[in-house]
This record gives structure tokens, C-alpha cells and sequence, in this order.
């Protein structure tokens, strides 16, 4: 087998493997239901801050609020920037940590399958980029090996 011919089958069988794996996420999509049930005090409320009350959409904004003040009055200021960005990364976890995923009801064939697209493909195309060809006919030669080629007579 030649070189090329070894190249292309890589190519080849990483492209199978990322269809494989795209092909599953795909399937796997197509059963799953995204639930947003839009409310913020839900995450919050777990952390038991103000006596366990949790904290309403409105105490949420109080610190993006003060950040942007600060920001807007002391541009050269980082507490205001950093006070901005901490408020932002707050409001999208507390928004996603609400959101609920549920699997539609599919049968153990399905579910099987879709595992062996996603697993399987993600496998061989990783398989492909990290695991170097063992099945070529090439040894790998040492210094030793070299030292002896020229030892013989």
C-alpha cells in the first residue's frame, strides 16, 4: 500500500466518521425537547441567598445596572467593566441552568443506534487524527540499527 493510497484512506475514513458522529447528534436532536419555563429565581433561589427567597429578575439586573453606571462614569476604570461582565456571565448561566432538556419516548433500537452513530463515528475520527497508522509495513529504524548497517562488512 502506498502512501498516498494510505492518505486517502485516512481522509476517507475520518469524513465517514464525522458524518457518523453528525448523523447521530443529528438523530439524537430530532427526540430531544428544549423547556424553558422563563423564570430566573429558580436557579438562584437553590443558592439560599437572602434567607432562601431566591432572587427576583429585578436583583438580578441591580449589578449590570451599577456596572454600566460605573463603566460609563470611569471609562479607564476595570471595576466597572469587570463588575459588567460578571453581571452578564451571571444573568446567561442563571438562564441556562433553567432550561430543562427531555428525551421523547423511543424505542431501545433507536436509542442503540443513534449511541453507535455518535460513539462510533466520534471514535474512528478520533481515532484517525490522534493514533498513528500501526497497520503500515515500515519499522521504525534506531541509531543502533544505523550503527550496524555500517559495523558490516
Amino acid at each position: 500500500m502506498n502512501s498516498g493510497n494510505s492518505a486517502g484512506k485516512q481522509l476517507l475514513l475520518l469524513l465517514v466518521g464525522i458524518l457518523m458522529c453528525g448523523g447521530g447528534l443529528f438523530l439524537f436532536a430530532q427526540h430531544v425537547r428544549v423547556i424553558s419555563p422563563m423564570r430566573l429565581n429558580g436557579f438562584y433561589g437553590n443558592w439560599g441567598l437572602f434567607g432562601g427567597r431566591g432572587l427576583s429578575g429585578g436583583m438580578i439586573l441591580i449589578p449590570l445596572i451599577l456596572g454600566i453606571v460605573i463603566w460609563v462614569m470611569f471609562p479607564d476604570n476595570f471595576a466597572g467593566k469587570l463588575v459588567t461582565m460578571l453581571a452578564v456571565l451571571i444573568i446567561v448561566f442563571g438562564i441556562i441552568s433553567t432550561i430543562e432538556l427531555k428525551l421523547d419516548p423511543i424505542s431501545l433500537y433507536e436509542l442503540v443506534i443513534m449511541l453507535i452513530l455518535i460513539f462510533g463515528g466520534g471514535a474512528l475520527a478520533l481515532r484517525i487524527l490522534f493514533v498513528p497508522d500501526l497497520g503500515g509495513k515500515k519499522s521504525k529504524r534506531t541509531k543502533f540499527d544505523d550503527i550496524n548497517d555500517k559495523l558490516e562488512l
